[in-house]
């Protein structure tokens, strides 16, 4: 394993993210999906031409029916007319270099038409059809354009500033809409400082007591507007195991924080269902055959095992969970697996994590349409660089 440390906080200036929620200094990033960082920049060709402005309409009209839906591809976010002054030079010049110098039109009488993506038509068919409607043979430029829809007003502006005049109707085609993401924010604004500092409280105490890493890891309830930690869990991937250097490997995978910490919903929700049972009670693992770690080592995590509210049969359904780090991929699954509504961790780890779309590994677990679960996802950013060595982890640990 690299010694290369992840230690301080990697988070973009809050004026970079202008959809950041901002409290006491602290901030929160909603992830990106894969399928919103793959499409950045995606463009396609497409003919556009120049119409006097009295036929636009008919023009526009004249190319729905000879391209119904467009020829398959969704034009919808990019405006079809635009003043010559209202798109980027470079598509000006790409127009200007075509038009013919003895046309009679000036500028004010026309307006650019986006007329369709270059795959799905020929030039030369697009040039004899409009002839027809305007008794002229049009020059027609190939120029790109987005493929797919802006997931933000700031990336509208970028493109229309790049491309062409873009439009951002507030959704989300690739990952959750922005008014749920919004409402989620304003539900956790209140409290999610005391969650994460307790999360760095425990990954401290993980690692002084030589447990494991400094990971830690906390699991909110939250009922009725009120919040209360259910599960605390810091890394113990070092007890009882054979450190890396002696032969032990990565340590036991299953004691990873989030592990252990989803691990104890489970415990608790068991000895419920035991106890409500015929059967009684059943007595506990001993410590030496639980290899999930799910009973408290340290003494911080003795104050938050209770039974979840929520008994619907999904183990961590609606639940919240906090983490100094990005969940490596096996925890990120588990997360998943196991239904919460929200995570939120501090540190990326860009080469084993399993949450971000944006990372070298680019799984972007958390909102992915072909798994059984989506939920919302965020970077937490205490909203000013600080070192803490205590809470530094190697940059190819698993979380």
């Amino acid at each position: 394993m690299t010694t290369e440390a992840v230690g301080s906080q990697d988070c973009p200036e809050q004026n970079e993210s202008p959809a950041t929620l901002k409290h006491g200094g602290s901030y929160l990033i909603p992830l990106k999906t894969t399928l919103e960082t793959d499409t950045v920049d995606k463009v396609i060709s497409v003919f556009i031409t120049a119409v006097p402005i009295k036929k636009a309409s008919s023009t526009l009209n004249l190319i729905r029916n000879l391209l119904p839906k467009d020829g398959g591809f969704d034009l919808q976010h990019l405006r079809r007319f635009a003043k010559l002054a209202a798109v980027p030079t470079h598509v000006r010049d790409s127009y200007a270099s075509i038009a013919r110098p003895s046309d009679s039109s000036s500028p004010e009488d026309e307006i650019l038409l986006v007329l369709a993506p270059t795959s799905v038509v020929s030039q030369k068919f697009l040039v004899e059809s409009l002839a027809v409607l305007l008794l002229d043979e049009v020059p027609i430029a190939t120029i790109e354009v987005p493929l797919l829809a802006p997931t933000s007003q700031e990336q509208a502006t970028g493109w229309t500033a790049k491309y062409w005049p873009t439009i951002y109707k507030k959704s989300n085609p690739f990952g959750p809409h922005p008014s749920i993401v919004s409402r989620a924010e304003e539900e956790i604004r209140g409290d999610m400082d005391k969650w994460m500092e307790l999360a760095r409280e425990t990954a401290r105490a993980a690692k002084s007591v030589g447990a494991g890493e400094a990971v830690g890891v906390v699991i909110v309830e939250r009922v009725n507007g009120a919040a209360r930690p259910i599960a605390i869990a810091g890394d113990a991937r070092w007890l009882d195991w054979l450190r890396e250097e002696d032969g032990g490997g990565q340590g036991n995978v299953t004691a990873h924080a989030t592990m252990r910490a989803i691990a104890m919903v489970a415990g608790q929700l068991r000895r419920a269902d035991q106890e409500n049972s015929e059967q009684g009670a059943v007595p506990e693992t001993p410590a030496g055959e639980d290899i999930f770690r799910e009973l408290p080592i340290l003494p911080i995590e003795q104050t938050a095992v209770q039974e979840p509210a929520n008994t619907d049969g999904y183990l961590c359904h609606g639940l919240e969970i906090y983490c100094t780090h990005e969940p490596c991929v096996m925890c990120s699954m588990a997360i998943v697996h196991s239904r919460f509504a929200k995570v939120v961790f501090e540190q990326r780890m860009q080469a084993t994590g399993g949450l971000c779309a944006d990372g070298e590994l680019r799984h972007g677990l958390f909102w992915r349409k072909e798994l059984n679960w989506t939920l919302l996802a965020w970077q937490w950013c205490c909203g000013s660089q600080r070192e803490d060595g205590n809470l530094e982890v190697a940059r190819e640990l698993n979380a």
